[in-house]
């Protein structure tokens, strides 16, 4: 009974830091750290040259929905809208790496006026390639 209880401690903790870690784009034009912040986690964008840039993620787990999906939003360009976005982790094949995929929109964005209103959707899938290294500023966002 002790070696259940204590196996199952272990798989509980390993679920809540699955999205740790350094991540790089498929197509290579993003690398986000990904670590706890408050409630959630926070992403934050690594340059080309390795260093730690600004916060542009958030998101959390979704309280209606216990399928281990996060939603928040996230600022690719300061000036652009935001996308509201979904991302969660998948595997292809059981012996496959995991793979970080995340989809938004901006159409959660009403307070913009428009004569023509768009949807502008983001798809990306992520590799984690290590640990993070960059720590959250709380004073940021």
């Amino acid at each position: 009974m002790l070696a259940t209880f204590c196996v199952g401690g272990v798989a509980k903790a390993d679920l809540q830091h699955t999205f740790e870690g350094r991540w790089v784009a498929n197509d290579r034009h993003l690398t986000l750290d990904l670590l706890r912040c408050d409630d959630g986690w926070c992403g934050i964008e690594v340059t080309a040259g390795g260093s730690c840039g600004r916060t542009i993620l958030r998101a959390a787990k979704d309280p209606d929905n216990d399928n281990g999906q996060l939603t928040g939003r996230v600022e690719l360009e300061v000036q652009n809208p935001p996308y509201t976005i979904a991302m969660h982790l998948f595997r292809r094949n059981p012996n496959d790496p995991e793979t970080l995929v995340i989809h938004g929109e901006t159409h959660g964005r009403t307070s913009q006026f428009g004569w023509v209103r768009r949807i502008y959707p983001y798809t990306a899938e992520f590799v984690r390639v290590g640990a993070t290294t960059c720590r959250h500023d709380p004073k940021v966002l």
